[in-house]
């Protein structure tokens, strides 16, 4: 029993004089400063891998990735500047066959004497003008479209009587266009809306009782 304890004392006393001989960290170093105030010098002696370590065990595969832009991924301005670029003719093609043929309003009844009509450029305001006629004979000859309505008050005679609305001009902006309201006694008959090109014309036929 004495013997072990010796042995154990003797152990202890060799342990404590090498702590002893072993140098003292300073918190002068140029390191990082840690938590609870250790400090970590630049020798790496914490055992964190080094850098190139870190990078290589973290790093994944990049093989097969393509970083390159998609193709189906378009700019929305290249719509608006492929309008542009479209010729002329192609435009004026496209009209022609859009709003080239003259337009049916409709036909209607009445026991009024007069046809109360409202209209209107809808769109942008860009000096579309309209020529109004009864009968073949003409009633107004040059109408300026607006974007308020301007009232017409048309008469009509005993039997048919057939409006029509012809296109002068297309505007600045072209086609000719027009929002037209047909009033009958108070009461809405009909509303409708036109694109036209120059010549062109939108017609009603008012059949008085």
């Amino acid at each position: 029993m004495d013997k072990f304890f010796y042995i154990l004392l003797f152990i202890g006393f060799f342990g404590y004089a090498q702590d002893k001989d072993l140098p003292q960290s300073s918190t002068k170093s140029k390191g990082a400063i840690l938590s609870k105030g250790k400090v970590s010098s630049g020798n790496n002696l914490l055992g964190i891998p080094n850098r190139p370590k870190v990078k290589n065990l973290f790093a994944k595969p990049e093989k097969g990735i393509n970083f390159k832009p998609k193709e189906q991924f378009t700019n929305p301005s290249d719509l608006y500047t492929k309008k542009l670029n479209a010729k002329p003719e192609d435009e004026n093609n496209r009209m022609k066959e859009e709003f080239g043929n003259d337009m049916y309003l409709g036909d209607f009844v009445t026991t009024s004497d007069k046809m109360v009509f409202l209209c209107r450029d809808h769109m942008m305001f860009d000096g579309d003008r309209v020529q109004v006629r009864l009968n073949g004979e003409i009633l107004i000859q040059n109408l300026l479209l607006e974007n308020a309505y301007k009232e017409i008050t048309i008469p009509l005679e005993v039997g048919f009587n057939k409006i029509e609305f012809v296109a002068l001009n297309q505007g600045e902006s072209g086609p000719n266009t027009a929002e037209l309201k047909a009033i009958d006694n108070g009461n809405l008959i009909t509303r409708n809306i036109w694109n036209l090109l120059t010549g062109i014309k939108a017609s009603a036929v008012i059949v008085r009782n």
